[in-house]
């Protein structure tokens, strides 16, 4: 149980760093690109160590490796969506929605892979939808009637982003399990995915370091370093934890634990405010992330 905690206490202090670092203004591309620079460097400390959960092997394809690149554009991608979704949203709407959006590789399953939900699997994916919308209200601005728009487009939109990068990478890695998952380690392609995401941003942070003599700042650099142990370890203890527990109970407690604590966190610590419909929402996609495991 030890192991799901810190697994939980490190996906939430994602959610924290991005909250602090944007409310300071740290440059979110270079501090993405150091993260996963430090989680690649992480994993390789441990696996020269002999110590971690990082095993198996991968055999290299050209496939392979394309879904690899695409895993790590997806993952590049979705962080800075769910890093500024804390900004224009709040983290535990955030969070909140990148959770509920493990619906997407369910309906893929069904619609692709023949794979026929059951009944509360069925019943679990309908109520994840409602609780998207529900997440995504916003509050009725101060000058608005009371019969006026009770949604924030731009936050809609970019909550919705958020929504489908999240589920676009747990696709990616069903698509990972059906075509390659039999002869290659998923902890090993997930960190060869970690590596190209990292070459992605590295493109960009020098291009625009060249290009406009923008360079990453000590900030940037110290809490990417800081934002790629945790997640890394955000990987590693989940893993960690189904080791020793049964996953149909690890992955729901994860995802739910973290959604409640970001929440709880957001009104203590940054203030947020969540409407009624938020926190029917919320609970909602408690009561989803249930079903869609049993």
């Amino acid at each position: 149980m030890i192991d799901l905690l810190l697994a939980v206490l490190c996906s939430v202090s994602i959610g924290m760093i991005f909250k602090h670092t944007g409310r300071t203004g740290i440059d979110r591309t270079a501090l993405l690109t150091v993260n996963y620079a430090a989680a690649v460097g992480v994993a390789a400390l441990l696996m020269g160590g002999g110590v971690g959960t990082v095993g198996g092997q991968l055999s290299p394809s050209p496939a392979l490796f394309g879904l690899a690149g695409g895993v790590g554009g997806l993952l590049i991608a979705g962080f800075f969506l769910l890093s500024y979704a804390t900004d224009v949203a709040g983290m535990s709407l955030a969070i909140g929605v990148m959770r509920v959006s493990v619906v997407i590789p369910f309906l893929a399953s069904w619609l692709v892979w023949g794979e026929v939900p059951s009944g509360p699997q069925g019943l679990g994916m309908a109520l994840a939808a409602v609780a998207f919308f529900l997440i995504a209200r916003k509050h009725r601005s101060p000058d608005a009637g009371e019969r006026g728009p009770s949604v924030d487009g731009h936050a809609f939109l970019v909550l919705a982003l958020t929504f489908c990068a999240g589920g676009s990478v747990d696709l990616s890695m069903k698509a990972f399990e059906e075509g390659f998952g039999a002869q290659n380690s998923r902890v090993l392609f997930l960190l060869l995915a970690f590596g190209a995401a990292f070459l992605i941003g590295a493109v960009l942070v020098v291009g625009r370091g060249l290009w406009r003599d923008q360079w990453p700042t000590g900030a940037a650099l110290g809490w990417g370093a800081v934002l790629g142990v945790v997640n890394y370890g955000s990987l590693e203890f989940l893993l960690r934890a189904v080791a020793e527990l049964p996953g149909p109970f690890v992955f729901p407690a994860n995802n739910i634990a973290i959604m409640v604590l970001a929440a709880a966190l957001g009104v203590a610590i940054w203030d947020e405010r969540l409407t009624r419909a938020n926190q029917w929402g919320l609970g909602l996609a408690v009561v989803a992330l249930i079903l869609l495991r049993l």
